[in-house]
């Protein structure tokens, strides 16, 4: 599986023109992805690096996340994106830096959730200010808390049915 970082381009193809968002991302896009959740939250996260960009914006734009946005996550023996995995924005004061993923139903279990997100987390710790990942998944999905633990995240708290989830740097 190879992770593919969504920019300015891409981001625009996959709202607006699949074939191109097929093109750029070297590979099909699975007919099931994204799933709703990241197709509503796709046009803000394009307007981002489309704002990012705009030299007219000058110290008013907001920063380019430059990796701490959207991956893809393309399954190679299909050629096709079949799931993403997204940072909420580049390590916070603290140095803490938050993931979310999705995947097709028709590719879970498969461990590639595990792969991309494994390869993200590494990516992540590569940057010195990171001090942990944070995450995050409703207390009755079992699939996400087998893959955060698989992934070396520790249960840090429970709120209102949600579980929150941290994985330290490793000294």
């Amino acid at each position: 599986m190879q992770i593919v970082p969504v920019g300015r381009e891409l981001a625009r193809a996959l709202l607006g023109d699949r074939s191109i968002a097929a093109e750029l991302a070297g590979g099909l896009i699975h007919r099931d992805f994204p799933d709703a959740d990241l197709a509503t939250k796709l046009p803000a996260f394009a307007q981002r690096l489309d704002d990012a960009a705009n030299p007219a914006l000058g110290s008013t734009a907001p920063y380019d996340p430059a990796g701490w946005g959207l991956w893809l996550f393309r399954y190679d023996p299909e050629r096709m994106v079949v799931g993403a995995a997204s940072f909420t924005g580049p390590p916070n004061a603290v140095g803490e830096v938050e993931i979310g993923y999705q995947i097709v139903p028709a590719h879970r279990r498969r461990g590639l959730t595990v792969e991309g997100c494994s390869a993200l987390i590494d990516w992540a710790f590569y940057d010195t200010a990171t001090s942990a990942v944070i995450a995050d998944c409703a207390a009755e999905n079992k699939a996400s808390i087998q893959t955060l633990i698989k992934l070396g995240f520790v249960h840090d708290l429970t709120k209102r049915e949600r579980l929150y989830w941290r994985r330290a740097r490793q000294v």
